[in-house]
């Protein structure tokens, strides 16, 4: 294998692999006959199909599945060679190979690597760790809050306040022209904390109906509907409706108290404990993660590969505009309204930290941490040994388990190594937290 490297600074690392054709056409040919023996097709017995018969009706196929095998086998042999760690999805390109004397093929591929990056004064660095105390009366509060009700929603001529039903028609503007595709009616929403905009919360609180408010926002610049990036657009809304929540009145009240009673006795107390516990242990120990990490990239200097941003900025900004299409969003949920820069510069900030940890201090897997892993993930489904079986069965779930393992002895020894600074909190506090602010946080 003949191998030539070049550097690039807009393109990154590249290096140039030539695959002998001997070994090409070797490869092809055997996955001819593999093919021949053990294909069913109509008018030859099995393991008595021509080879020609096979490279006439597949042979283009075939020969670019097996290049593309060959040119990820030798390039990882390249890697592994010269002890090269890289981050990131790779970039194959085949080059023309026009010459039919030339005794190779020719690819060259685009890689980057893992930056230098040293993580200093982790002594230093001091987080919040949130302990919260949930109970017996917080658990039958919260099994309270979602027991049968039997309300209805009442129509109100007052201000807008918080946790009212509000019916809106609104218009979209680019500048003073109207943009009709986006205009709703009748789009109804509940005035607390929902999927929308906060904007548009503050924005018609203390209104009323048929007042009508202007407001101004900015679309992200990979905003799901391409019509709206990076636009400055204006949305004319007026208000229909104002409701407000109401329980009904009714005669036969011992009937509705033994209805919800009854209600209540079917849900499973120990299940709704474990499932707030749960809740609350996985939020507070990401809020834990996302303090250590933002104080280390504070600290350190992170030089992320351009290569490796734009792959991972379109990946994310290809999931987003999926979701949006298949769930019908509203184009005013705050999620597609987030920066996106920022969203891919702190993931792979975490990276590299956690894989320059797992580097430097030699961290490997542990057979029993896996298996206990792999046990907690398969309770939270129905089935528990259909899961534990995937991950026996599943490569691609086997190494997904692994690195979450992986991942969090990282985590763990950071933990291991900081200040940490506990805070009692109670459940009335850990509700009434604005955690959804975190989400917006800027490393």
């Amino acid at each position: 294998m003949k191998v030539s490297m070049k550097k690039s600074l807009d393109e990154g690392h590249r290096v140039i692999i030539n695959i002998p054709k001997k070994i090409i056409n070797n490869s092809i040919k055997e996955e001819f006959i593999k093919i021949s023996k053990t294909k069913n097709i109509n008018g030859f017995r099995k393991g008595k199909i021509p080879i020609k018969f096979i490279q006439k009706k597949w042979g283009d196929s075939i020969y670019y599945d097996i290049f593309k095998k060959l040119m990820q086998k030798f390039f990882y042999e390249f890697l592994n060679k010269e002890k090269i760690k890289i981050i990131g999805t790779p970039q194959y390109y085949i080059h023309e190979n026009k010459s039919t004397e030339k005794e190779h093929v020719e690819y060259s591929v685009t890689y980057e690597v893992y930056p230098i990056f040293q993580i200093d004064n982790i002594k230093n660095i001091t987080a919040k760790k949130i302990n919260v105390n949930v109970t017996n009366e917080d658990i039958k509060n919260n099994i309270n809050q979602y027991k049968f009700k039997n309300f209805f929603w009442k129509i109100v001529n007052k201000p807008i306040k918080s946790n009212n039903r509000v019916t809106i028609n609104y218009e979209v503007y680019d500048k003073t022209n109207i943009i009709t595709k986006f205009n709703q009616k009748n789009f109804v929403f509940i005035i607390s904390d929902n999927t929308l905009i906060p904007q548009l919360k503050y924005k018609i609180i203390n209104h009323v109906i048929n007042d009508i408010i202007f407001f101004q926002i900015k679309f992200h610049p990979l905003h799901p509907e391409q019509e709206l990036q990076n636009k400055n657009i204006t949305l004319k809304i007026k208000i229909i409706k104002i409701e407000v929540k109401e329980e009904k009145n009714t005669n036969s009240h011992s009937v509705m108290k033994q209805v919800d009673k009854d209600k209540i006795n079917s849900i499973n107390y120990i299940d709704v404990k474990n499932n707030i516990n749960s809740q609350i242990h996985q939020i507070t120990e990401q809020y834990l993660e996302d303090q250590i990490i933002n104080q280390i990239v504070s600290r350190n200097i992170i030089s992320i590969p351009p290569i490796l941003f734009e792959q991972n900025k379109k990946i994310l900004y290809e999931q987003y505009t999926q979701q949006y299409q298949k769930q019908n969003s509203n184009i005013l949920e705050k999620k597609y309204h987030y920066n996106i820069d920022m969203q891919v510069k702190k993931k792979l900030c975490m990276q590299i930290i956690l894989e320059t940890i797992i580097t430097n201090e030699k961290i490997f897997l542990d057979e029993k941490n896996i298996q206990s892993l792999i046990n907690r993930i398969s309770l939270n489904y129905n089935n528990p040994k259909e899961i534990i079986n995937l991950y026996h069965k599943n490569e691609i779930f086997k190494n997904t388990i692994k690195n979450i393992e992986l991942k969090n002895q990282a985590i763990n020894f950071l933990k291991n190594r900081i200040n940490i600074v506990e805070k009692n909190w109670t459940f009335n506090d850990f509700k009434n937290y604005k955690w959804d602010l975190n989400e917006e946080l800027i490393i």
